[in-house]
């Protein structure tokens, strides 16, 4: 039996010259860790799935809190206020379409149900905000399709998971239309009052008691998963109640705006949690995606399942360019980068943890999660030509 932890402790070398990679290169860290695991796993079979499935559900529910923890803690609502109409619009847009268009394609030539065909067109709607934000900075496009780009990437964090939180609260109450209605208002209401409710507490306490605090980051995300248990187990959605804690959490200062000695020392303490939180973080990312490719089911793999991937990136191409001809028609300072805007498809850490989600909760969805792995693999892949060929683009019409 091979040494588990020392493979972890390789990949998470890996990780660290992969981000190097990235930032000479342009190719994500977490394409490089999802390859390694699928060698790792499936290919050399150095770790079998069954060694590691115990630990699955909770190494993936401590994902998702982190970057919604982070997600929430960077959020600012007064830039995102203002530029985030048109990126929070063409968002909806892509979303709405995607799901059309993806969902119809796994429904009527996959045969699917409905809610699942939902649930997969949601997830192929969201793209990732690491390789956004490493072609849009290199990328000669103009400041507001950047910033379209970028916050729509930083959105789909939480629509996504959202929206797939609530399909699969959809499912498992087996769609009696009074029952699912009640439950999703319950799924709601409960975690927007604990989430109040944990981020009133918590802010309370830090200004009054733990200004000094030393383990400021460890602190904050032990009480984002007890917001999160505690919100579960009462019947609601603890992904939505840690989003709405984080948030409130993260903007304190500018709640505090008037008051300077309190403002002061909440920047204080949240200059503390950033540099741990980057690490954490950055540990946890990667970490999804090595696991993700030791799950990788090879044995299901097939030339349907690629054939399915390929058709599904296609089709969001399609989605994204229709969504930017609307957005044209309304706000004419997106004009002359239909390409660009078409061909930013990467998908990443949401749309794994979001395949993930339903087998969290017990909700089986055949060929879902190798769907999404592959489909990771082709929209990197597609996204980063899409760039070699603008950038080749803009060098050649400066010559």
């Amino acid at each position: 039996m091979v040494d588990v932890l020392m493979l972890f402790g390789v990949s998470v070398v890996v990780a660290v010259i992969g981000h190097q990679v990235y930032e000479t290169f342009g190719l994500p860290e977490s394409i490089l860790m999802l390859i390694l695991g699928l060698i790792i796993g499936p290919g050399l079979l150095l770790i079998r799935p069954s060694e590691i499935q115990h630990l699955v559900d909770n190494i993936f529910t401590l994902s998702i809190i982190i970057i919604l923890l982070e997600s929430g803690l960077t959020t600012d609502f007064r830039t995102a206020l203002e530029t985030m109409r048109s990126s929070t619009f063409f968002t909806i847009l892509v979303l709405g379409v995607t799901v059309v268009i993806c969902g119809s394609f796994t429904n009527i030539i996959m045969g699917w149900g409905i809610l699942p065909s939902l649930m997969l067109g949601v997830i192929c709607s969201g793209t990732s905000t690491l390789p956004i934000l490493y072609f849009t900075n290199r990328m000669k496009i103009s400041k507001e399709v950047n910033q379209l780009l970028v916050f729509e990437s930083i959105i789909n964090d939480v629509t996504i998971v959202t929206a797939v939180a609530i399909i699969i609260q959809a499912i498992t109450l087996a769609l009696n239309p009074l029952k699912t209605v009640m439950g999703i208002v319950q799924y709601f209401l409960v975690a927007i009052l604990y989430g109040i409710l944990g981020s009133t507490m918590w802010a309370l306490i830090l200004i009054r008691y733990l200004e000094n605090l030393k383990l400021k980051y460890i602190t904050t995300l032990a009480v984002s998963l007890l917001i999160y248990s505690f919100t579960s187990t009462h019947g609601g959605s603890g992904i939505i109640a840690v989003m709405i804690f984080a948030v409130t959490i993260g903007n304190l200062s500018n709640f505090f705006a008037s008051h300077g000695l309190l403002r002061r020392k909440v920047k204080r303490f949240f200059t503390g949690i950033e540099v741990m939180q980057d690490e954490v973080t950055f540990l946890v990312k990667n970490m999804f995606f090595f696991i993700m490719g030791l799950l990788f089911d090879i044995q299901a793999f097939n030339l349907r399942i690629l054939g399915i991937a390929i058709s599904l990136s296609i089709l969001m191409v399609v989605s994204r360019a229709v969504s930017y001809r609307v957005l044209q028609k309304i706000d004419t300072r997106f004009d002359g980068s239909l390409l660009a805007v078409s061909l930013m498809l990467p998908r990443g850490l949401t749309a794994g943890l979001a395949a993930f989600m339903p087998l969290e909760k017990g909700v089986n969805i055949p060929y879902l999660k190798d769907i999404i792995i592959v489909m990771i693999l082709l929209t990197n892949v597609a996204a980063t030509v899409g760039f070699m060929i603008l950038d080749r683009r803009n060098r050649l019409s400066r010559k």
